[in-house]
């Protein structure tokens, strides 16, 4: 999964533009629309440029690859917010390959929804211009927000100290389902469904289903955790190395996909049995539980989420349950 970072902005526009731009100067050009209505220069006066290293380490997500500190801190000034659109306009949108713009915007929506580092209120911000008729601003609103973000990958750098003892970062759990939850949320609704004897089963009738309600919340706790690891993942081990999540992912099929295929009584039978059988699953073969503490009993039970949601178990209900609708 992506993240909406300034170095995926420089790569989906790069995706779509018209002719070959190198990226130094595509990042210039996007400096631009934040240095020249606030007459932004470096130290001798100069325009504000990067160096083919620098835009290098960007687009890499290097050490040192952050946007520059000075665009960054002007990006939200009054007279960057009024003229960045018709910036966007004139230098931006003219020169993207005609046709493709709607595949731009299909591109972005989808790294939008899919961070779960972006809360909602800023996902639905960023999504309301997401329209090839007003591309400009929402091309304009995305850019300026990923330079808000960090763009380093820590870990392929070792410029900061991650180690195995490190904690993981916390995820709030979201109020509403994000759009990568989708999937996953939607096996556990069909399952509830599935024991009420409800065919479409929706997250609105959770509330006159407390136990579901309970449990559907206990289950996004354990995808959300597993989350956790999946990033953290990323800082330990950097881009180099086979990605340890992964295995871990691999690992857990193996562990639980025959019990997956037993016969149950209905989908939330299944769903208890699998998870049952993810907190006894060997994982010696994965990194992670080898180097760190980092993977309990509810990052496991996170992981299935995932395998769900990946169509690897495809979901809770099977036909052949005891239990039908």
């Amino acid at each position: 999964m992506k993240e909406l970072v300034f170095a995926t902005v420089l790569a989906e526009l790069k995706t779509s533009w018209g002719d070959t731009i190198a990226d130094p100067d595509l990042i210039n050009l996007l400096y631009d629309a934040v240095a020249e209505p606030v007459g932004l220069t470096n130290k001798n006066g100069e325009p504000i440029t990067v160096t083919k290293g620098t835009a290098s380490k960007i687009m890499n997500r290097q050490a040192g690859g952050n946007p520059n500190r000075s665009i960054r801190s002007k990006s939200a000034d009054d007279r960057v917010l009024t003229t960045i659109e018709e910036y966007f306009k004139r230098n931006v949108v003219k020169r993207l390959l005609k046709g493709c713009e709607d595949d731009l915007i299909e591109r972005l929506k989808t790294v939008i929804n899919d961070d779960v580092g972006i809360a909602d209120a800023k996902k639905q911000e960023l999504l309301a211009n997401a329209q090839k008729n007003t591309l400009a601003i929402f091309l304009a609103s995305v850019y300026l927000y990923s330079l808000s973000r960090d763009n380093v990958l820590y870990g392929s750098s070792g410029t900061k100290p991650i180690t195995a003892t490190t904690e993981l970062e916390v995820i709030p759990l979201p109020t509403g389902i994000t759009g990568v939850e989708g999937s996953y949320t939607d096996a556990l609704l069909a399952a509830y469904g599935q024991v009420e004897g409800i065919e479409h089963f929706t997250v609105d009738m959770l509330d006159t289903y407390p136990a579901h309600k309970e449990n559907f919340s206990n289950q996004r706790k354990y995808y959300f955790a597993a989350e956790a690891v999946r990033r953290g993942t990323r800082d330990l081990y950097g881009t180099k190395e086979k990605d340890q999540f992964e295995v871990l992912k691999d690992e857990m099929y193996e562990g639980v996909t025959e019990v997956w295929e037993d016969e149950a009584k209905n989908g939330l039978a299944r769903m208890r049995k699998v998870m049952a059988q993810a907190t006894k699953t060997s994982l010696d073969k994965c990194r992670i539980c080898r180097d760190t503490e980092w993977v309990g009993n509810s990052q496991r039970k996170g992981v299935c989420h995932f395998l769900v949601g990946e169509n690897r178990l495809k979901g809770w209900v099977r036909d052949d349950d005891e239990q039908a609708i």
